[in-house]
């Protein structure tokens, strides 16, 4: 029977014993025997010969698996690539490459060895042909592999008449991270939970189940990527809770690589009906001390009563210079505008992010909307970056919308609009995305007719006198929220929380697009 198999060197080496053992045989007179051995041995090895250097076929193709190869991060991986029919293809040039980028393949097989050049340098010493080029297997294994090595590679073989070439597509699984929860109030009883997570691949799914684990459907799921093509998903739904009510919100691309996370959203001003329960308590619990506590005094002597109100005054003393001595980050009451004052910072505005209608003078610290500056290409919301930016640590700065002295100036005392809050560094700046916290804006905007808003979803109206004229802005970064301060009455008026992201924060400003009245960043005092 015919073999293909190829001549290894095992197979001379077994020549010189078996020519060994027909020597022998002749010494011993079986000059016959040895005769027909020899015969069978050299029409053997004449056999195996032919057959195993049977020439390459002129025409072959290449098989190649039909959907992607899937991998993790880190892990070894082999693109399938195999001739069909099968030939040893040692003598044949077998070229591994991207499909954007054939001039610097990431493996070059050419002349009996692997070449060293010309290949991809992100590849070196990561690639190797592991399938049995003597058995016309030219597959590829990529070690350790990276979110770069994602995307279409091609399978090129050839000899000198005929080449052939097939597609490999290798996809990767990336796990993100654990969904982030936040609510808000979203009015009629309803509220607003939003679920956000980063860095997966391909593109997961996302799903809102109750607390009976029943899916409900929603529609408003948003994805964006990342400079590493990495997706970033986030949803939000209006829902009516009950106090035991949990939601929870599952990001997946399997049932073995999922993230989850719950929360318990509370009716709107439940939490307000416990706080005013809470201290009509403790009201009356401290009216009951107070009157035991009269009870005893009156029968003590009037001179230990002095003696005690002298001790008890000492006592108080000592407590007061003791909480001044205090740092104010210890523990910052938000509601106190004079301790955010001391974290305030020299904020000035970077004139290359600003709006083409939009002027930035004294230094980067007025801006100004001038109509006649608008460029019709300039496709961008109407306000302008800071060159600081922050991801750590508190921050304070006061920004002055409203300039009584510009205002008799020009004989109009009306601001019409302007806004002031942060923005995340990487944010989408063109008009066509809202200037929402969704989308990585958090501001305070005012509109002459409707008033002051913060921008959640739905907007926030906040009671705040038409005649403000300086807004203290105070970004903590180690505790996720923002706040805003009516500078005229030292009065808070609102606060963000769970600003949860990884990217820093960068303060904006806009002087509207109604009027020409600036607005100034104020200089630290």
């Amino acid at each position: 029977m015919e073999t293909n198999r190829r001549i290894t060197r095992s197979d001379y080496q077994k020549i010189p014993s078996i020519f060994n053992r027909i020597i022998k045989g002749n010494e011993g007179g079986g000059t016959m025997q040895s005769g027909v051995c020899l015969r069978v041995l050299l029409l053997a090895a004449f056999t195996v010969t032919i057959t195993a250097q049977k020439p390459a076929p002129e025409v072959f193709t290449l098989t190649v698996p039909n959907g992607p190869i899937l991998t993790r991060l880190n892990a070894s991986v082999t693109l399938p690539c195999e001739l069909s029919p099968l030939f040893n293809v040692e003598p044949l040039e077998v070229r591994w490459y991207r499909s954007e980028n054939s001039n610097s393949p990431a493996l070059l097989y050419k002349d009996h060895k692997i070449q060293e050049a010309p290949v991809d340098p992100r590849y070196r010493g990561r690639v190797s042909l592991t399938g049995g080029l003597e058995r016309g297997n030219v597959s590829l294994t990529l070690e350790r592999v990276t979110l770069e090595d994602r995307g279409e590679y091609v399978c090129h073989v050839s000899n000198e008449r005929w080449y052939e070439k097939a597609n490999v597509y290798l996809s990767m699984n990336v796990t993100g991270s654990a969904p982030v929860l936040s609510v808000a109030s979203g009015g009629g009883g309803q509220v607003n939970v939003t679920c956000s997570s980063e860095g997966w691949s391909p593109q997961p799914k996302l799903t809102w189940r109750n607390k009976e684990g029943t899916e409900i459907k929603n529609e408003q799921v948003l994805f964006t990527s990342d400079s590493q093509g990495l997706l970033s998903v986030s949803s939000w739904l209006l829902y009516s809770p009950s106090d035991s009510d949990w939601l929870s919100c599952t990001i997946s691309l399997s049932e073995e690589e999922k993230r989850e996370s719950r929360v318990l959203p509370h009716k709107p001003g439940a939490w307000k009906e416990a706080f005013i329960v809470t201290l009509v308590l403790s009201l009356l619990l401290l009216c009951a001390l107070s009157t035991v506590v009269c009870i005893l005094l009156k029968h003590r002597d009037q001179i230990k009563l002095e003696q005690s109100k002298s001790e008890t005054k000492k006592l108080f003393k000592v407590t007061e210079n003791s909480q001044e001595k205090q740092p104010v980050k210890d523990g910052i009451n938000l509601q106190d505008w004079r301790q955010v004052k001391g974290f305030q910072e020299n904020i000035t505005m970077n004139e290359k992010t600003a709006h083409s209608a939009i002027r930035v003078t004294q230094e980067g610290k007025t801006a100004q909307y001038i109509n006649e500056n608008m460029k019709s290409s300039d496709r961008r919301h109407p306000h302008v970056l800071a060159n600081q930016s922050f991801e750590s640590e508190q921050h304070y700065w006061e920004v002055k919308v409203r300039d009584e002295t510009f205002a008799k100036a020009v004989g109009d005392c009306r601001k019409l609009s302007w806004y002031v809050g942060v923005a995340r560094d990487n944010a989408d700046r063109t008009s066509t995305v809202p200037v929402t916290a969704h989308y990585g804006f958090w501001i305070l905007s005012y509109e002459e007719g409707k008033g002051f808003h913060v921008n959640t979803d739905p907007l926030t109206s906040e009671p705040v006198r038409e005649d403000l004229s300086v807004v203290g802005v105070f970004l903590d970064c180690d505790k996720h929220s923002l706040s805003f301060y009516n500078v005229d009455t030292e009065s808070h008026i609102y606060t963000f929380c769970n600003l949860v992201t990884s990217y820093s924060f960068c303060p904006v400003f806009s002087p509207g697009q109604h009027d020409l009245h600036p607005i100034t960043i104020l200089n630290e005092n």
